[in-house]
């Protein structure tokens, strides 16, 4: 049967990597190959950003990328990435403060990119409503909370109610 000759050819797997097991072999490290992948360059493409629909966006509107990019650049590979891709380092990929995009930051680019603050506004109300249908799902949703939900909606709609007057107020 299959099962019993893929118990009998003993091929382990670690991270997408196979290696061979000679039978009757008990010492593993003698007999590992790794197959090795080398690349010359990397095509890097610079993608838009639009208004998105993603629930797990933590603060003010989510932001998705546009399906159109620009800016195709053909970089060389080399041993330190950083000298292809600018000063990036493993650590500041650890700190999700240096990796976000702030709130009002979210809304200046949206804005720029031609998004009206009703939009926006409809935006966030619907990742706030996905946020809870989510919690709902996992049990999580208490009578208490439901005024608490209440005044996080009327919240967003104040916020942006403000923002718009400002913005308009700017523009005049």
């Amino acid at each position: 049967s299959i099962a019993k000759q893929c118990t009998r050819r003993q091929v382990p797997t670690y991270c997408g990597e196979v290696f061979e097991i000679k039978k009757g072999d008990s010492s593993s490290a003698s007999s590992e190959r790794r197959p090795s992948v080398t690349f010359g360059q990397v095509e890097v493409r610079e993608y838009g950003l639009t208004l998105g629909d993603n629930p797990s966006c933590s603060n003010g509107p989510p932001l998705t990328l546009d399906w159109s990019y620009h800016n195709m650049v053909y970089l060389p590979l080399t041993d330190e990435p950083e000298d292809c891709f600018g000063n990036i380092r493993h650590k500041d990929c650890k700190n999700k403060n240096k990796m976000g995009i702030s709130e009002q930051r979210r809304i200046e680019l949206l804005l720029e990119l031609g998004h009206t603050h009703e939009e926006i506004m409809q935006a966030e109300l619907m990742k706030l409503k996905h946020q809870l249908l989510r919690q709902r799902t996992l049990g999580n949703l208490k009578s208490a909370q439901k005024e608490s939900i209440k005044l996080l909606f009327d919240r967003v709609h104040k916020k942006y109610a403000a923002r718009k007057a400002r913005h308009s107020d700017k523009t005049i």
